[in-house]
């Protein structure tokens, strides 16, 4: 599961949401990211509003994707691509 570890080192550069979108769709595009990222309502200076689509409830557009921690890759892309390492990748034991 993915967790978002550092929310306040978050700059904006979109890389996760890249990231994201290539992993499904293999195109870069906001539109078919599972992580959505917006400036904070409270602070607009800040990049800190960041959500991660888990299941149908949280999907808040159709053409989105479902975050499944980029089942076949060998550590999400996420995680993986963040300069700022807002990201953690925690594995569940069943």
């Amino acid at each position: 599961m993915i967790e978002v570890k550092n929310p306040e080192t978050c700059t904006g550069c979109l890389i996760c949401e890249m990231a994201c979108s290539f992993h499904h769709s293999r195109i870069f595009s906001r539109a078919r990211s599972s992580i959505r990222v917006n400036k904070s309502i409270s602070n607009p200076e800040k990049w800190i509003k960041i959500s991660i689509a888990n299941n149908e409830e949280e999907k808040w557009n159709p053409l989105y994707n479902l975050c499944n921690n980029c089942n076949n890759e060998d550590y999400p892309f996420c995680v993986k691509f963040c300069p700022q390492n807002v990201y953690k990748f925690v594995r569940r034991v069943a």
